[in-house]
This record gives structure tokens, C-alpha cells and sequence, in this order.
């Protein structure tokens, strides 16, 4: 009967530069799920219109899902165009619940290269990319 516990929601997003559509930007998402120590890395290239797609990082555990505990999951979206290195999202994660990280709301992004990456307090994040 082990519960079903969302590590990393679904995500999308758009990478621009300059406000157009960049292909082939690499997109690495990243967790730390601090209850197992696990550590999982998942990489994908955006598309010719710049759209990329996580799918949401589920897991089982019989322990986690009952004893009381504060979830605790280290989460991190890296974006990689032409050598340099930009921090999309920075976000620790309290919950298990799909779409917990903000408020239920999606993780649908816009990414835009040419900014620098800044805290957003609204949603405790931090990073270049933007909640639609």
C-alpha cells in the first residue's frame, strides 16, 4: 500500500533569447530527494519553437508516505546554449502533492536567456525562468 509521492511535478516551458524561440538549448532537470538520498539527474533539447517537457518524478515508498515527516526535495532546472550555463529554477520542495511546488499551480515556463537570474519571493524561487 505504498503512496504514490510527486518528487518533481510536471514541467513545460518555452527558452527564448532575445524574445525568440531557441532550438537545441540543453535542459537539465535535477532532484535531491533528501528522505532516500536519492539523486537523479534527466536531460532533453529544446524543440525548433524552444519547448520542452519533463514529465512529472513520481516514487513509492511504504515509510515516507506514513511516518511524519517534513518532505524534503532539492529541485533544479539548468539551462545550457553555446558554453554558458544559466540557472532556470532553484526550488526546495515541502510537500508531496502533485503540483505542490507553488500553490497547485503548473509548472509552465518561460525561460529567456538574456536575463539574469533573480529570486522570485512570490514564489520562493529563484532562477531565470518565469511561472506562466
Amino acid at each position: 500500500m505504498a503512496k504514490t509521492l510527486y518528487l518533481f511535478s510536471e514541467v513545460q516551458g518555452t527558452v527564448l533569447l532575445g524574445g525568440q524561440p531557441v532550438e537545441g538549448v540543453e535542459i537539465e532537470q535535477e532532484y535531491h530527494w533528501h528522505w532516500k538520498n536519492e539523486h537523479r539527474k534527466n536531460n532533453v533539447k529544446t524543440t525548433a519553437d524552444g519547448r520542452f517537457h519533463f514529465p512529472a518524478v513520481t516514487a513509492k515508498s511504504l515509510t515516507a508516505g506514513f511516518i511524519p515527516h517534513e518532505p524534503v526535495v532539492g529541485q533544479r532546472i539548468t539551462l545550457r546554449y553555446q558554453g554558458k550555463v544559466h540557472k532556470g529554477w532553484v526550488f526546495t520542495k515541502h510537500n508531496y502533492d502533485d503540483q505542490g511546488e507553488v500553490k497547485g499551480r503548473a509548472l509552465t515556463f518561460t525561460c529567456e536567456l538574456n536575463d539574469e537570474p533573480v529570486a522570485h519571493p512570490e514564489t520562493e524561487t529563484f532562477g531565470i525562468c518565469v511561472l506562466q
